[in-house]
């Protein structure tokens, strides 16, 4: 494993895992966001001129790639992108969190401080575990999902690719929830969902869409 990272998203999530990086004992060597192109340095490390495109085709040697985007889908986008190319990406947990030897982390996962991660349970690449969430034994966790900071994962739950649980968000055990879901601050989801909705609340309920009453 190299020492040596580049960590593509120099914003707040970017800058929360290069600290994540460096208490690891990893060299965060670059960030690359056209969005900081014109800041030389971001946190005492220098932020590169060109794009994640232009890095690609001339990645350097005994490198790996963090891809701090907190959008779920162009995170993993990325991430597919960066696999085209062959580079490799890190996986960063921080030393406080807790990771069972029999949990599977894929590529491009980062476990942020406090986080738990118990026996069995599998995360996807470039999901993102937030501060102090938890993925209980057996829990799935899908390919860039993301939990909320303080969010949990009961015992055998699952969470689809790019979904999104939020903060102190709840799944009780057995619960399986869809692709590409949304999950409120604060609610307990106490029934399976499908792809593509919002759930909020205590039980949580799917968001129905609001329509405005023209006036007569």
């Amino acid at each position: 494993m190299s020492r040596n990272i580049i960590i593509v998203g120099a914003g707040g999530h970017g800058r929360v895992c290069a600290d994540v990086a460096r208490r690891a004992g990893r060299y965060v060597s670059a960030f690359c966001d056209p969005a900081f192109s014109q800041a030389a340095q971001i946190l005492g490390t220098p932020v590169l001129p060109t794009g994640e495109r232009e890095l690609f085709a001339n990645w350097p040697a005994a490198t790996q790639l963090f891809v701090a985007i907190g959008d779920n889908a162009r995170r993993l986008s990325i991430a597919n992108d960066a696999a085209r190319h062959g580079i490799p990406l890190a996986v960063l947990i921080d030393p406080s969190a807790v990771i069972s030897p029999s949990a599977t982390l894929g590529d491009g996962v980062v476990a942020m401080p406090g986080v738990v991660v118990n026996a069995e349970a599998f995360v996807g690449r470039a999901a993102l575990i937030n501060t102090s969430a938890i993925v209980e034994h057996g829990a799935r966790v899908g390919q860039a999902a993301h939990l909320g900071p303080g969010a949990c994962m009961t015992g055998d739950t699952e969470i689809g690719a790019r979904s999104f649980l939020g903060a102190r968000a709840t799944l009780l055990p057995g619960i399986h929830i869809g692709n590409d879901v949304s999950v409120g601050a604060g609610a307990v989801v106490t029934r399976d969902a499908g792809d593509r909705v919002t759930l909020m609340g205590v039980p949580a309920r799917p968001v129905r869409e609001l329509r405005l009453i023209e006036p007569a």
